[in-house]
């Protein structure tokens, strides 16, 4: 059962990631480039209301998964005893995952890019938020794969 546990955790796991960071670096490689251009706010703010339960149901399962998976792990030696090169990158990891869900919740709840993009005025300037915003959570995906893979090298 244990193996069957991990392997469905595992799936799980990467099926998140191709949710959310494949979101985040489509948006930043190919839609925002060409709705931008087209002056399309409107259909970004579609797009990034139509992919939030999709989101958060990805950041629901990392939770889910990756506390599992970490727990199970023979290089977690407790909580927070960072004493070996995986307790480290996975800090790190982690911090960084923090980070981008508070950027999230700044660009989202706070400065309300998306409705923002289908209004009338300001619409330019929040495409044009929105697309910092999207570059850097790519950008800090690209980082947390990165550190995952260092991760199991160890």
């Amino acid at each position: 059962m244990s193996q069957i546990l991990i392997s469905i955790s595992i799936w799980l796991h990467a099926l998140a990631t191709v949710v959310f960071l494949g979101h985040y670096l489509l948006l930043s490689l190919i839609y925002l480039p060409v709705l931008s251009k087209n002056g399309s706010g409107t259909a970004l703010s579609a797009i990034s209301k139509r992919s939030r339960p999709w989101l958060y149901v990805s950041l629901l399962i990392f939770i889910i998964t990756g506390t599992y998976l970490m727990l199970i792990d023979s290089g977690y030696r407790g909580f927070m005893d960072f004493g070996n090169l995986w307790g480290i990158l996975m800090l790190v990891k982690h911090l960084l995952m923090l980070g981008m869900m508070a950027m999230g919740f700044w660009f989202n709840a706070i400065l309300r890019i998306g409705p923002l993009m289908s209004s009338n005025t300001g619409a330019e300037q929040a495409v044009a938020r929105f697309r910092c915003y999207s570059n850097a959570i790519a950008i800090s995906g690209v980082v947390v794969l990165l550190l995952t893979a260092l991760a199991q090298v160890e």
